[in-house]
């Protein structure tokens, strides 16, 4: 959960600032969604992303089994967690090398479905002869829409998620995440009018090498469930 933190708390500063600050700004101009309305939408996402996170970790939980256990695992579980880790570490580089820019971002593969995403919440913004709905009930629905956002860093996150072993853990990742990326995102009207023309790349950095730092765990988790090296714990938890 602390590489998740500080993975939002970097992430936040050169990825989320570029692709959410337009978003904050349409909701605050065109919904008029803010002061506390702004803090229940920045809610809504995170709860978005809780909820992925327990997706990822209930998924990763029953792929991977009770890691650690190779002696009395069978052969073919023994092996399926040493494929799933180390795939896991080859999406962690992969992650990795897109936050730097030398490979495309996950988020332009799904451009379509961001495309589809942003004419929905259009849709939701226009002016409707429909009642309106309460003001913090419409800021929380909308979180909830933008934390449905295909953007790489979230999509990293949620390696980190499949990767906590349980679903709670999944979801509890994803939660430390969230309220990594609250600082520079619930200032990003101040931000906007103020971030520079030239992007700053170092948070870019920064979080990429956390994720290679789980990479590295995930790969070490692999070849240890294989017997290759030996797991590393510390007191009752297993680091790889």
């Amino acid at each position: 959960m602390v590489v998740a933190l500080l993975l939002g708390l970097v992430g936040s500063l050169g990825h989320c600032i570029g692709m959410c600050s337009l978003m904050a700004l349409v909701l605050e101009r065109r919904a008029g969604i803010a002061g506390r309305g702004m803090l229940l939408a920045h809610l809504g996402r995170i709860t978005s992303y809780a909820g992925l996170g327990l997706g990822a970790g209930t998924l990763g939980s029953a792929l991977a089994g009770s890691g650690g256990h190779h002696a009395t695992a069978p052969v073919w579980l023994t092996l399926a967690q040493g494929m799933i880790a180390l795939l896991l570490a080859l999406c962690a580089v992969y992650m990795a090398l897109s936050l730097t820019g030398v490979t495309r971002s996950p988020e332009l593969l799904l451009a379509t479905t961001t495309q589809r995403w942003r004419r929905l919440l259009q849709r939701r913004l226009a002016p409707s002869s429909h009642p309106p709905s309460p003001q913090w009930l419409a800021a929380y629905g909308f979180g909830l829409l933008w934390g449905l956002l295909p953007c790489g860093l979230v999509m990293t996150a949620l390696l980190l998620a499949a990767g906590a072993g349980s679903s709670l853990g999944g979801a509890a990742t994803m939660l430390a995440f969230g309220l990594g990326t609250w600082p520079a995102l619930l200032s990003v009207s101040w931000l906007a009018r103020r971030q520079p023309t030239r992007v700053k790349l170092w948070p870019r950095y920064m979080a990429a090498a956390l994720v290679l730092l789980f990479g590295a765990q995930m790969a070490l988790r692999g070849l240890a469930s294989w017997g290759w090296v030996e797991h590393a714990r510390i007191g009752e938890v297993m680091v790889w």
